[in-house]
């Protein structure tokens, strides 16, 4: 891999600066090479107020594991309604993924507050997908495959009946499932991003600080989806607030943030973490949980320094109220992506640096 960046500020009044860059990445191969420019911009609007905004483009090679290797998983096959073995294969053909980027917000930096808003945006192109093993069996079924099916002879059967073993069985027979890498469907996502923290200084000596943060997504939308023969699988949808069981995506959560506190007294740290997940839905036909509950957490964190800060303690206290995690219509019960099953957790820790004065 070979790889230049170029940068420049150039302020362009007393109050509004920009900045250009200019990445060339080469992959070699039949990945090929790309040049990504981006420009940002930021006005100075006041002493307290300030706007921001960006755009550019990005370019990402596929890794090798992406271009070769096979690997088997054990996956609950909806339309099957049983486990089945699920291969995953590499595709030496994969073109690299390519993006456009773009933000805009405004940052209040006043007295002891400060807060920040952002509105994003990706626009993905060829974006690395593993073909969905569920969308695929599904339209293997719905379109009749199966031997003596209704559309076994037809063109999208014989793309999808590659990927179902034994060839030609029914729903009820399949063993085995082939999901291939792919350059998937478009994807168009956006979002609104927030912070906002008040610090008081001088309290019984030290520092406090609370705020909040957070992440709501307004859409993950997607062309439609089709496996590597260009057979077409299901059509395109707006995956946000959704579990994603039925397609390639991960889960999505519309709403993700948190509440802290933090007080600082000389050497000693003291943090307080409230952490939450909005509810979102499954859209698994005849799913028991159609709505997955919210998820919220409570953090502890407490460290200490002395010897000339040569030493450390440090002790957290993880989901302090054993929270569980909410139960979802998936293998384990409960949604690995968004949640924890750990429950609560106690974590103790001791540094030491040698040498120094």
């Amino acid at each position: 891999t070979e790889c230049a960046i170029g940068e420049l500020k150039l302020p362009i009044t007393n109050s509004l600066d920009s900045q250009l860059a200019v990445r060339y990445e080469s992959y070699g191969g039949d990945v090929g090479a790309s040049v990504t420019p981006k420009l940002a911009l930021r006005w100075q609007a006041t002493d307290w107020l300030a706007f921001r905004g960006s755009a550019g483009t990005t370019f990402r090679g596929p890794p090798q594991s992406f271009l070769s290797n096979r690997g088997t998983t054990l996956q609950f096959i909806g339309p099957t309604s049983a486990f089945k073995a699920v291969d995953v294969i590499g595709n030496p053909q994969l073109k690299p993924e390519s993006a456009f980027a773009s933000n805009i917000g405004a940052i209040v930096d006043v007295g002891s507050f400060f807060g920040s808003i952002d509105y994003w945006r990706f626009a993905f192109n060829d974006a690395f997908q593993l073909e969905s093993f569920n969308q695929i069996v599904t339209a293997y079924v719905a379109k009749g495959c199966a031997d003596g099916g209704a559309g076994a002879a037809t063109a999208a059967c014989a793309a999808l009946r590659g990927h179902v073993f034994p060839i030609g069985t029914t729903a009820a027979g399949i063993a085995r499932v082939d999901t291939n890498r792919i350059n998937g469907s478009d994807i168009v996502t956006s979002g609104i991003d927030v912070l906002a923290q008040y610090t008081v200084d001088s309290l019984y000596n030290g520092q406090l600080t609370a705020g909040v943060q957070g992440t709501y997504t307004l859409n993950y939308k997607s062309d439609d989806f089709v496996d590597i023969n260009g057979a077409l699988l299901a059509t395109g949808e707006d995956s946000n607030g959704k579990l994603n069981v039925t397609n390639p995506f991960f889960p999505l959560p519309p709403l993700k943030g948190a509440i802290f506190v933090k007080y600082v007294h000389g050497a000693q740290h003291f943090t307080y973490e409230m952490h939450y997940t909005a509810p979102y839905e499954d859209q698994q036909p005849g799913s028991q949980y159609p709505k997955i509950d919210s998820f919220v957490t409570h953090d502890l964190h407490y460290n200490v320094s002395f010897l000339n800060d040569k030493a450390q303690v440090s002790l957290s206290v993880l989901n302090l109220f054993d929270e569980d995690p909410p139960q979802t219509f998936t293998n384990l019960n409960y949604d690995p992506y968004t949640a924890s099953a750990f429950g609560r957790m106690i974590k103790v820790g001791v540094t030491y640096t040698l040498g120094g004065s």
